[in-house]
């Protein structure tokens, strides 16, 4: 018969059933904190220099979006 084992097996930790940083909830995010309201300015900006043809409409229209999501509503 032959050996079907291959001998270089590393032994595995035993099972802790405490959670990893990366299982636990995350904490709700309300849209008003700084950082999130920051960002969507940002995203609008970078998206209205590589959009420099887009119409006022689309640039008023993706304006109204980012407000209405600072807003929370």
């Amino acid at each position: 018969m032959t050996d079907t084992s291959m001998g270089d097996e590393v032994s595995r930790s035993r099972f802790n059933p405490e959670p990893h940083a990366c299982d636990r909830k995350v904490r709700n995010i309300p849209l008003r904190e700084p950082t999130i309201s920051q960002s969507l300015r940002l995203l609008i900006q970078t998206w209205a220099m590589l959009n420099p043809n887009a119409t006022i409409e689309e640039r008023q229209y993706r304006a109204a979006l980012v407000a209405t999501e600072i807003a929370g509503r």
